[in-house]
């Protein structure tokens, strides 16, 4: 009896012990807050003015999850985002349709005086005489004015025409800029260049205002590069709600809302009351933004900056001992409230200044601008001279061509067909053109890995000092991630094709250069000293027997080259590269499920296609060898 009463007695207390925990783990999954992290410096400072008071008044943790705007809306609705600070209602095109259905939670308006539209340099219409600029085009006022001028925003591509770069691709306010720009007849006289990101275009700005060039963009307020550089709104005519979209008016300013999840607003009502009072304005915005780039703090820092700057913001937002908590927390002496780990906090830090690297760099770009330039226009002139080549040819004929290569070197007629209807499929579903603008990026970037990697391959199979050298070199190039590879090519060499096929080769031409390498190393030393004995000198060696007999391995670098270059290509979109890289990245701004699904296929097609005959030449090479031997 008394081990059945001591039975249940253990059994309540476990059972009591798992409700507590159960409730417990319940209670902390709810004190988190998952912010929306859509990349620009003003959503991620209000996640920090949010997250600070989430943190100090009402004990919750918080974290951010980054993407593109869209996507961010897209995972509030599916509950992955729990707060969005700033909803940019006219960039997303589902916003009120999603609202009205009870898709998600309004709590607030963040701000709405802010504006954008498509603005140039005021040198451009004022001159600049600090830095030597003239006044390109004095009486440019109004967007329609731009007609006049076009020769003054030349684009890189097609030298009679001007370039208007406009906005993000998946943004709405994108084709309502696009819309602006036919309205006005300047599709007669300019390119309509969309930047792929939003760092892609304020990189463009920022590069083309040091070096005191023209430049006509799309741009937004509130952010820290208007706030910094003096810039001008070109006018439009005034703001009609029935016909902006269409592009025949000025835009109204947007309405910046803070929204929330549906199960995080019921769940939360203390924080859903201070985000319902959350309100700043792009003037407030700005000023923040501009602290944090001249004094270069942090989000925390400058959060902390803002909110004791304006003060009158915690009564705004807060109950009177709530304000008050968080005004104890900013008064707080700095070095009472940094309480060091130093078992899980690194103890120092190596204070590195980045910007004076980033400033070095873009002082780099701007003093050889000449020179870059040139490089510019002699691979915008390769990449145009190999689309006019593609484009030439008739589609049935490029089709038949492939049919005949995968045919031959297969020595299969069925895969000849299998890649002629893939290739068909391309066509029929109107990609075909960007299929050919894909292509001749590819193409060109391989021709320049061919041109650059070979020759180094050879050099460090030939001497070990110069592999010893090389070797890390390509260790770092193959193992850092792609996007790096963005930075450089968009600061020298700006948007669009050229820059595309700089970091395209930079990521694709290392397997040229290990497996030409590694192709001629493996040959048998005696082959070698043989053909030297009998008279050869180490030129010819390298020539006639080194070279032919690593043909394979180096038919397999290429193989190489051209998939790593096809895998690139797509993530060079994100800095103007047109082509199916482009839908592709629309497809995911946009979430459009089968626009992605479609282009994305397109681009597997082109790659197991260009895969297939470059084996086939591989193993038509080591069949020649074995012959040879």
């Amino acid at each position: 009896m008394k081990k059945t009463i001591s039975l249940i007695l253990i059994c309540i207390f476990m059972t009591t012990i798992l409700i507590g925990c159960s409730e417990t783990t319940s209670d902390n999954s709810n004190k988190e807050i998952v912010f929306a992290n859509a990349g620009w410096d003003s959503v991620l400072f209000h996640n920090a003015v949010a997250g600070i008071i989430a943190e100090q008044v009402y004990g919750y943790s918080w974290r951010e999850v980054p993407g593109s705007s869209t996507v961010m809306h897209e995972g509030l609705l599916t509950e992955e985002i729990d707060v969005n600070m700033e909803n940019w209602t006219d960039n997303l095109p589902t916003y009120y349709e999603d609202l009205a259905n009870d898709k998600f939670t309004e709590l607030s308006v963040n701000y709405n005086d802010n504006y954008q539209g498509f603005y140039v340099p005021r040198y451009v219409i004022e001159g600049d005489p600090e830095r030597g600029i003239e006044a390109v085009a004095p009486d440019l006022e109004y967007v329609w004015d731009l007609k006049k001028y076009a020769e003054i925003f030349s684009d890189d591509q097609e030298s009679d025409k001007g370039r208007i770069y406009g906005a993000i691709p998946g943004w709405e306010v994108d084709q309502i800029m696009y819309n602006k720009y036919v309205h006005y007849g300047l599709d007669e006289s300019f390119v309509y260049f969309r930047p792929g990101s939003e760092a892609s275009l304020s990189t463009a700005i920022t590069s083309a205002y040091d070096s005191g060039e023209p430049i006509v963009a799309y741009y937004w307020e509130p952010t820290w590069l208007m706030g910094k550089y003096d810039f001008v709104l070109l006018k439009d005519k005034p703001y009609n709600e029935e016909t902006y979209k269409d592009g025949k008016t000025a835009l109204p300013p947007v309405r910046v809302t803070v929204a929330a999840s549906n199960n995080f607003a019921e769940a939360n009502p203390e924080i859903v009351e201070f985000l319902s009072n959350y309100k700043t304005s792009s003037a407030l915005t700005s000023e923040a933004l501009a602290y944090m780039q001249d004094t270069k703090a942090d989000y925390i820092e400058t959060a902390k900056w803002f909110l004791k700057e304006n003060d009158e913001l915690l009564d705004e937002w807060l109950e009177p001992e709530e304000a008050q908590i968080m005004r104890d927390y900013l008064n707080k002496d700095t070095n009472e409230s940094m309480n060091t780990d130093y078992l899980y906090d690194f103890p120092f830090e190596i204070p590195i200044d980045v910007n004076s690297i980033d400033e070095s760099v873009r002082d780099f770009s701007v003093k050889y601008d000449t020179f870059f330039s040139s490089i510019k226009s002699f691979l915008g002139g390769l990449v145009n001279f190999l689309y006019g080549v593609l484009d030439f040819i008739p589609w049935f004929i490029l089709i038949l061509l492939v049919i005949v290569l995968a045919w031959r070197l297969s020595g299969e007629i069925g895969k000849g067909i299998l890649y002629g209807v893939l290739l068909f499929l391309i066509g029929v579903v109107g990609l075909w053109s960007l299929m050919l603008e894909t292509l001749s990026i590819v193409i060109a970037s391989v021709i320049i890995s061919l041109i650059l990697g070979f020759p180094l391959g050879i050099l460090i199979s030939t001497s070990d000092k110069a592999n010893s050298i090389v070797r890390p070199i390509l260790d770092t190039m193959q193992t850092m991630p792609v996007f790096v590879y963005l930075i450089p090519a968009l600061l020298f060499f700006g948007l669009g094709k050229p820059p595309a096929v700089i970091a395209t080769t930079i990521y694709a031409i290392v397997p040229m250069i290990r497996l030409t390498s590694h192709g001629i190393r493996q040959i048998d030393k005696e082959v070698v000293e043989a053909s030297i004995a009998f008279g050869s000198t180490r030129f010819q060696s390298l020539i006639k027997v080194q070279m032919p007999q690593a043909l394979p391995t180096i038919m397999t670098g290429v193989n190489q080259t051209l998939m790593m270059a096809m895998s690139m290509v797509v993530t060079t979109s994100m800095i103007g590269a047109t082509g199916l890289g482009m839908e592709v990245l629309l497809s995911v701004n946009r979430v459009e499920i089968g626009r992605g699904l479609i282009s994305g296929t397109a681009v597997v097609i082109i790659a197991v296609i260009l895969d297939r005959i470059t084996q086939g030449l591989a193993k038509r090479s080591e069949v020649n060898s074995d012959e040879r031997e």
